[in-house]
């Protein structure tokens, strides 16, 4: 008797797991967009802020935040394609 009760819970857990998984599957897209959508807007005022610095004479500051804004270009527009990359090298898919 004890056995069919373990089985029965045991299975409603089994059975829940994948309806949970795909919840936070959802969420962490969700998240994943926002977070590149925001980063998208930092890298075009970056760009813009550097370059307008520049136009007015501020060289050094423009300087540095022109090249923090293509430093972000780089690992907000390069992450995805360097973590498909090496899910690809190592085998795994995200």
């Amino acid at each position: 008797m004890k056995f069919i009760w373990f089985f029965a819970l045991g299975s409603m857990f089994f059975f829940v797991e994948p309806v949970m998984a795909k919840d936070l599957v959802d969420a962490a897209q969700s998240a994943q967009a926002m977070f590149n959508r925001i980063g998208i807007a930092s890298i075009s005022l970056g760009i813009t802020g550097g370059g307008i610095l520049f136009a007015l004479g501020l060289g050094q500051i423009g300087r540095m935040v022109l090249m923090s804004g293509l430093i972000g270009a780089a690992c907000i527009l390069g992450g995805p394609g360097i973590v498909t990359l090496l899910g690809k090298i190592f085998g795994m898919s995200l």
